[in-house]
């Protein structure tokens, strides 16, 4: 579309953002503007898209309250199906990613460096400064991916913990 209008491109956007919105979408198995009113896109008479799913719905259920209660129901289970779907997406990216990352596993003895997470800001080091501090060694090892450091004469370095995800090995 914007190949075509080049010059006049903001004037189609509003074509371009419905085409979007009624588009069905892989990840969520509907499209948003379904998502949102609950109904698909009906689009006008003008465009030749036929009308008599329009007028079977309407005389198969004279009751204008029934027929509004049944398309409630509908919209939930709609979004039911798609929280369900989205859910199910997350979880193959996830396992995507997750088959991707090597878990860091450390042992007591190992040497280790520490990210230097104070200086990790722009600004607060120079292009040659150092991130990473140490050698250390690694004294103790908590549950959830947590270790204890000592520095190389075997004294305590930090009051507490530190994350397994700040730490690389040390290869002397």
């Amino acid at each position: 579309m914007l190949e075509d209008n080049k010059r006049a491109w903001d004037s189609k956007l509003k074509f371009a953002l419905w085409a979007d919105r009624v588009t069905t979408k892989k990840s969520l198995g509907t499209s948003p503007f379904q998502l949102v009113y609950g109904v698909e896109a009906v689009f006008p008479t003008q465009l030749a898209l036929p009308v008599a799913k329009f007028f079977q719905d309407y005389e198969g259920e004279p009751d204008h309250m029934i027929r509004r209660i049944h398309q409630i129901v509908e919209v939930q289970q709609i979004r039911e199906q798609v929280r369900d779907a989205a859910y199910s997406h997350q979880q193959k990216i996830k396992q995507a990613f997750d088959r991707k990352v090597r878990k860091k596993e450390f042992e007591i003895g190992d040497l280790v460096f520490k990210w230097d997470a104070p200086k990790q800001d722009k600004g607060k080091h120079s292009k040659f400064d150092a991130l990473w501090i140490g050698p250390f060694k690694i004294s103790e090892i908590f549950s959830n991916n947590t270790y204890g450091l000592q520095d190389l004469e075997g004294e305590e370095v930090f009051n507490s913990s530190v994350n397994g995800h700040f730490l690389k090995k040390c290869f002397i």
